[in-house]
């Protein structure tokens, strides 16, 4: 998108005040013309990708039709991270990128990319462990999950809602005892107060028909999950992830 000389200024001059803080606005067209609108970053951590608040969004549909979305990347270059480019593709916008420091700004649309199920990098929110169950559910056997609002480390909240538990049998999953190809292993990693990681149990060949993936190898049972600031993978699921497993949940309208 070719944007005027004073709009890039604009970016630039918001990339730098929010440092090193990541910025981020927006683009729209009002009735004077192109006009950049700062946002407020409402991000709950650096683990979690930049969030405009809804109100801000709000405020400038009021004043405009919105044309694109803006963020920073600090101390780094203007290359879309895999979390840039599955957000663009669900905003349907272009997205421009700044470098700060620098101030090199790159445009990214919308190409129907799709990030892979084995080695995504880590943003919670976006790609995370529950983005990979639902992206597996839905390439694996054509089943489109509900997605939930999440902050970054609500399982620390005491008084908070144990997501997980909250949500499953709304989403259409049981409670079973043993686990077979599909079910949802729901974990608890570390000290917290709520079961706080997914995975999908693969059973002994952990294949993956939606994509392109190395023999294992060995004997199984595999699965397939996302650690919090790792890529994701699939492990021997043995007795250690055996132990942190709390629940074991079957989508209910049976094999899919």
């Amino acid at each position: 998108m070719r944007i005027s000389r004073a709009l890039q200024a604009q970016m630039r001059q918001h990339a730098e005040a929010r440092y090193p803080e990541e910025a981020c606005g927006l683009l729209i067209r009002t009735g004077s013309g192109r006009v950049y609108w700062p946002c407020l970053n409402t991000a709950a951590s650096a683990s979690e990708h930049f969030v405009v608040s809804r109100n801000a969004w709000c405020e400038a549909e009021d004043q405009g039709q919105v044309l694109a979305v803006v963020h920073s990347h600090n101390n780094g270059s203007a290359r879309p991270s895999q979390a840039d480019r599955v957000s663009c593709e669900l905003h349907e916008l272009p997205w421009a990128i700044v470098a700060w420091p620098g101030g090199e700004i790159r445009w990214l649309k919308p190409e129907s990319y799709s990030a892979s199920l084995l080695g995504r990098d880590f943003t919670h929110g976006v790609l995370d462990c529950y983005t990979l169950i639902r992206d597996w559910y839905a390439r694996e056997w054509g089943l489109i999950l509900p997605d939930y609002p999440r902050t970054d480390r609500w399982w620390e909240d005491k008084h908070g809602p144990s997501l997980y538990q909250h949500h499953f049998a709304e989403a259409g999953f049981v409670q079973v005892d043993g686990p077979q190809r599909g079910d949802v292993l729901i974990m608890e990693i570390g000290r917290t107060y709520h079961p706080n990681h997914a995975a999908i149990f693969l059973g002994t060949d952990g294949s993956l028909s939606s994509e392109r993936a190395p023999d294992l190898g060995g004997s199984g049972p595999f699965f397939i999950h996302h650690l919090y600031g790792r890529s994701s993978t699939r492990e021997v699921y043995g007795a250690d992830w055996a132990q942190r497993t709390r629940l074991i949940l079957r989508y209910r309208n049976g094999n899919c």
